[in-house]
């Protein structure tokens, strides 16, 4: 997909964002730029909700998920909020249901303004890879 941020940038701001597999791609390329993103600033950040029965059972958390026994890596990853779990990583954006697809898309304004706002407070919104998220949080904040 070409511009994939600007088409999860529209989603977002409709009552029921399409799930279908321009979303699925969309996602994919999103998780890609992501855990890109996040390994060159290595910031955590725990961004909101998107529980689908319980808002608060599960998160989109940023930092070095464990997604591979003893490989750590950045990304952003669905994970379960329960304080026993610690923010345990449970699937990639693209790989939730449908129903918490929609209320990923619909998180995503937020989600780029706290990452952003996390990144500026560590003073590293002017390496490339922070600028590169500032472009995006524009593009879902301010588009």
């Amino acid at each position: 997909m070409k511009d994939f941020i600007q088409y999860l940038a529209s989603q977002s701001r409709v009552p029921s964002p399409a799930v279908n597999s321009g979303l699925d791609d969309a996602l994919t390329h999103l998780d890609n730029t992501l855990a890109g993103i996040a390994a060159a600033l290595q910031v955590e950040y725990i961004g909101p909700y998107v529980g689908v029965e319980t808002l608060k059972a599960h998160a989109m958390v940023i930092r070095a998920h464990e997604w591979q026994i003893h490989k750590p890596t950045w990304s952003m990853k669905i994970c379960s909020a329960v304080p026993e779990a610690n923010y345990r990583a449970e699937w990639p954006a693209q790989g939730a249901s449908r129903l918490r697809k929609q209320l990923i898309v619909k998180a995503l304004p937020e989600f780029f303004a706290g990452y952003t706002a996390a990144v500026q407070a560590a003073n590293k919104l002017d390496t490339p890879a922070g600028q590169r998220l500032a472009a995006i949080n524009t593009q879902f904040n301010h588009g």
